[in-house]
């Protein structure tokens, strides 16, 4: 199956792409899953900025574009990603319920220090900013309804080199059993392979921890924004996602 679970368009604050020719170009490109997970954005600091998109018009739309490609094998899927759900679960959780998206991904941007780590930084983050981040992903895990992490190490995109990370070996163990035990996938994002980074997120070495617990639920994630992003470094994944060693919500 040829997926991405992690595409905004039109209806998230920081897109401007028509879902109209995101699904012209997944269509030509052979796709059989595009996720459109718009962001749901909660923390006070965002409300004052961006405040809530339509998410009735929102739906209408997705409604629209199934009809309107109908005859495609191409399955769209409505979706929300859901920031820091941690930090603002009661509210989330009614916006949800009245939204009912078929996925729903949760995503820590930003840490207890109000730093938002999905942007580029101006300095690297410090041991204790690192815990912190992890920490706010441990909460995320365990006490949210998601399906799906979302870029598990999103500060480190904008990085140029891997960052010393050992001393959150223990918090990382404990997200990774959390989620096998609540049955939450882990995000496969891409998006770094396009930014100075160029690694996947989480890194190879913190998948095989994930796998080596027993984790095999999966998505792929490209995080998309912009049309010319879009299977953009899909060619890069790793064969075993494609073996039919793993599942794959939805």
């Amino acid at each position: 199956m040829k997926a991405d679970y992690h595409i905004h368009t039109q209806y998230s604050c920081d897109s401007n792409l028509k879902a109209e020719s995101l699904v012209d170009k997944a269509i030509s490109l052979n796709y059989d899953l595009i996720a459109i997970t718009e962001h749901l954005d909660l923390l006070p600091q965002e409300l004052a900025r961006f405040g809530l998109p339509s998410f009735a018009q929102y739906s209408r739309h997705i409604d629209a574009l199934r009809a309107s490609h109908a005859s495609s094998p191409l399955r769209i899927v409505m979706g929300v990603e859901v920031g820091d759900f941690q930090r603002v679960k009661p509210q989330a959780d009614t916006l949800l319920e009245q939204i009912k998206p078929e996925l729903v991904l949760g995503a820590v941007h930003f840490l207890s220090d109000h730093s938002n780590v999905a942007v580029p930084l101006k300095k690297p983050l410090t041991p204790a900013q690192i815990t912190d981040y992890y920490t706010q992903n441990l909460e995320l895990v365990k006490t949210c309804d998601i399906h799906a992490l979302a870029h598990l190490g999103v500060y480190k995109r904008y990085y140029t080199q891997v960052p010393d990370e050992s001393h959150c070996e223990g918090l990382l163990k404990e997200i990774f059993q959390a989620m096998i035990e609540r049955q939450i996938a882990l995000e496969i994002n891409f998006s770094a392979l396009r930014k100075p980074y160029l690694h996947l997120l989480p890194e190879s070495p913190q998948i095989e921890l994930y796998r080596s617990l027993g984790g095999d639920l999966f998505t792929i994630g490209s995080d998309t924004h912009l049309l010319e992003h879009f299977d953009l470094g899909y060619g890069q994944l790793p064969a075993w996602l494609f073996s039919g060693e793993v599942r794959f919500p939805l």
